[in-house]
């Protein structure tokens, strides 16, 4: 049954409004039902918006995207904890964070694109990750928290991106073949079984700036990087599984980036290959 995972909540509604047909008292009444049914279980609910609709289930959750449809990452941080403050009764979640991403679409700088436009780069989406994840993560009274999405899925209205009718949040491509930048640094971060390592912003081969930095993600504690077969030194683990080089020098035409971790006999180790 691995796929048949246990019921813990009740859901009883996700993105609806109070203005016009105001559902309220549906809602209210559904949570009477769902507690009737199953007095076993809590409800809950997925919100995008404030209001007395927040407050009728068990627990709440919230669907932000804070640094993709608008503001910037930091702004969930600022947002939970005003809402916690303001209602330290309640118990929070995130029912859907994420951000656009093509594998096609790569940049040399860090850059917040427009979440409607046809331009999605992959280094953004890595980004918006790391800063949400450590949002949350640090957040102890965020009871759970639900990446939007695994995988890319068609959505026929969509007009962005790298093609039209794709909804490009996901950590993976539609045809489940490439896992974007973004799963590595989740797998590096909650997943301590499996070692291995893996540099970030692989796809951008072509170069126009000698100078660059480069990440890389491991669930290994130290992490040596190669350039050309020299070494760059060692990092260690940051608090997220990530690891740094500022300023790296390339060399005009064929740069051979490498990083190993672990012990000879354990060793994993990734490379990838940048023109300039």
């Amino acid at each position: 049954h691995f796929n048949h995972p246990s019921i813990c909540f009740w859901g009883l509604f996700n993105e609806l409004k109070e203005n016009g047909d105001n559902p309220l008292e549906y809602i209210k009444e559904l949570n009477v039902l769902a507690h009737q049914e199953d007095p076993t279980r809590p409800t809950t609910s997925a919100s995008n918006q404030g209001g007395a609709i927040n407050f009728i289930t068990d627990n709440i959750a919230w669907n932000r995207y804070d640094g993709w449809y608008g503001a910037t990452p930091a702004t969930l941080a600022s947002w939970l904890d005003k809402t916690h403050q303001a209602h330290p009764e309640i118990k929070i979640a995130i029912s859907e964070y994420g951000a656009g991403a093509s594998i096609y679409h790569q940049q040399d700088s860090l850059v917040q694109t427009s979440p409607g436009s046809w331009w999605h780069p992959e280094n953004w989406q890595t980004e918006y990750h790391i800063q949400n994840w450590k949002i949350i993560s640090e957040r102890p009274y965020v009871w759970g928290s639900f990446v939007w999405n695994m995988f890319d899925f068609g959505a026929a209205h969509r007009e962005e991106g790298d093609r039209p009718g794709v909804n490009d949040k996901g950590l993976v491509t539609r045809d489940r073949k490439t896992r974007k930048d973004a799963f590595y640094f989740y797998k590096a971060n909650w997943n301590q079984k499996d070692a291995f390592v893996y540099i970030a912003n692989r796809r951008h081969r072509e170069r126009i700036c000698k100078e660059t930095d480069i990440m890389v993600f491991s669930n290994q504690p130290e992490v040596e990087l190669f350039i050309n077969g020299i070494s760059q030194g060692k990092q260690q683990t940051d608090a997220y599984a990530t690891f740094q080089w500022k300023s790296i020098q390339l060399t005009e035409g064929e740069n051979k980036i490498e990083v190993k971790a672990g012990k000879k006999k354990d060793q994993v180790t990734d490379s990838v290959i940048w023109h300039l």
